[in-house]
Parts: C-alpha cells; sequence; structure tokens
C-alpha cells in the first residue's frame, strides 16, 4: 500500500489482520480481553484514546493509509505478547513510523510471552477474632519451634507498641 491509498474501516481491519497474520504476530490474550485482531469497534476505541491517527474524512467515510496500518500492527503485537493497554500507550505515544517499524522489528515470532507467576496458595489460620495467620500451603518451618515462638512475639510486641514489655 503506498501513501495515495486509503482504506475504509473494514478494510483497514482486514489489512492488519493480514499483516499480524503474515507476522505470526495474531494472538489473544489468555483471559480473552483482547482480541486477536483489530474489528473496526477497537478501531474507534484507539482513536479516542490517542493511540490512533485521526482517520482522513472522504465526504462521510473515514479513510485509513499507512500509519493506520503500523499503529494498529504495533498495538495488537504488544497486547498479544501481554502489555495491558496503559502499557502499550506508554510505548506507542509519539513514535514516529520508521520507530513503529522498528519496535514491530524487535516484537517477533520467537519473542517469548512473560511466563504467568505461579499462583501461591495461602492457608489461613484464625488465632483469636481479629488475628489471623497466613502461611503458604507448601511451606515448612526452617527454624526451630522456639525461633519461631520469638519471631512470633516479636511481631504481636510490634503490633500492641509495647516494644515486647509487656507479656
Amino acid at each position: 500500500m503506498n501513501e495515495a491509498e486509503s482504506l475504509t474501516l473494514d478494510e483497514l481491519s482486514r489489512e492488519v489482520d493480514r499483516i499480524l497474520r503474515e507476522k505470526s504476530l495474531r494472538g489473544a490474550q489468555e483471559d480473552g480481553r483482547v482480541t486477536p485482531a483489530p474489528d473496526p469497534r477497537s478501531v474507534r476505541y484507539y482513536g479516542t484514546l490517542g493511540l490512533l491517527d485521526r482517520p482522513r474524512i472522504v465526504g462521510r467515510e473515514a479513510r485509513y493509509g499507512p500509519r493506520h496500518v503500523l499503529q494498529l500492527v504495533a498495538i495488537k503485537a504488544l497486547q498479544a505478547h501481554g502489555l495491558p493497554l496503559a502499557e502499550v500507550q506508554r510505548r506507542l505515544y509519539g513514535r514516529s513510523n520508521s520507530e513503529l517499524e522498528i519496535l514491530l522489528n524487535t516484537v517477533t515470532v520467537g519473542t517469548p510471552r512473560p511466563a504467568p507467576a505461579p499462583a501461591v496458595r495461602w492457608v489461613e489460620l484464625v488465632i483469636e477474632p481479629g488475628v489471623k495467620l497466613m502461611v503458604e500451603e507448601n511451606w515448612s518451618p526452617g527454624r526451630s519451634p522456639a525461633a519461631l515462638e520469638d519471631r512470633i512475639r516479636a511481631a504481636l510486641a510490634a503490633l500492641s507498641g509495647d516494644g515486647g514489655t509487656k507479656s
């Protein structure tokens, strides 16, 4: 597509989808909140957020050019790699076409998605009303019971504000 060409909203969505597929960057986030390719509604939304330049209006129809394609491919590529929209905005704001192209060359097929942190399961023990002890499910004491008791006493003293003078 050269500078003189312009796309309708539907054509823009299809072109961006084609490029994302071609570059193997078309991926949805695992939680399903982000679409793998921009639909017309998403394109309009990105425009309201300032992520996408305003389209040229011809007659009563919005027309999009090569820069819009670059912006949308960059948005979707970063989202496919797990970045939230706020971070995408931060990374793309004010970028030139050449900067967007460089960014797209760094977001490649082999770029791994950040691995989700393993979920930590906690066991909650109610000591008395208002006092709970939270322990990781697979925790085992690395200290002697007496040393652990001393740490618990110190924590209680810090909570009561007496510095450990009351018992």
